[in-house]
């Protein structure tokens, strides 16, 4: 199989599912702005999803593009992938259902994680694959490990503080697994133009 087509294959199945995000939204009851006020966390639920699944499929088209081989190892992995990024609909629309409740948001929680940890393994399926250890933002031990603690202090936080602070870890993770690489690779540019001079 050819990466083009997993990489198609993937874009195509990541856009039906941010498509069923927004046909799973509540419609108001009724034609006024009280109503509308009254799906706020659907609309906080759908978005950080949306946009948690835009950014990690950002990530992956910025940097699919310097992966040369696959094999059926990333296939699989990606495969597991989607798999875990399928429940997102129905995780959101029970989370915003039952907002402040933590068994919602653990699920919630637990599909986020159940997505970073098989895009963890996808990286390291591709670095196997491509024997490079720069393919993927993923196979970065530092961003890693950042992207784990936000999302396991943003869990702590849930249990013991207010079970919807969970979903602001998942956005700060979000942003920090795409913007935190942009950071990285900048300083390491730097750092090399030093060490030429």
């Amino acid at each position: 199989m050819s990466k083009e087509r997993l990489t198609a294959f993937t874009d195509a199945i990541l856009a039906i599912i941010m498509t069923i995000l927004v046909l799973e939204l509540e419609k108001p009851a009724t034609a006024d702005w009280a109503s509308f006020w009254a799906l706020r966390a659907h609309f906080f639920s759908y978005a950080i999803s949306f946009f948690w699944l835009g950014a990690m499929w950002v990530n992956m088209h910025n940097h699919w593009h310097r992966i040369e081989k696959i094999d059926n190892k990333v296939i699989w992995w990606s495969i597991i992938m989607l798999f875990f990024a399928s429940f997102f609909p129905y995780v959101t629309d029970f989370v915003s259902d039952h907002f402040t409740s933590l068994f919602a948001q653990m699920l919630y929680s637990a599909v986020v994680i159940c997505v970073s940890l098989s895009n963890m393994a996808l990286a390291r399926a591709v670095e196997r694959a491509n024997g490079s250890t720069s393919a993927l933002d993923y196979s970065n031990r530092k961003i890693v490990a950042a992207d784990l603690s936000i999302k396991a202090i943003g869990i702590v936080l849930a249990i013991f503080v207010y079970p919807p602070i969970n979903m602001f870890a998942v956005i700060l993770a979000g942003c920090e697994v795409t913007f935190l690489p942009h950071i990285v690779n900048r300083k390491n540019k730097k750092r090399g133009e030093i060490d030429a001079a």
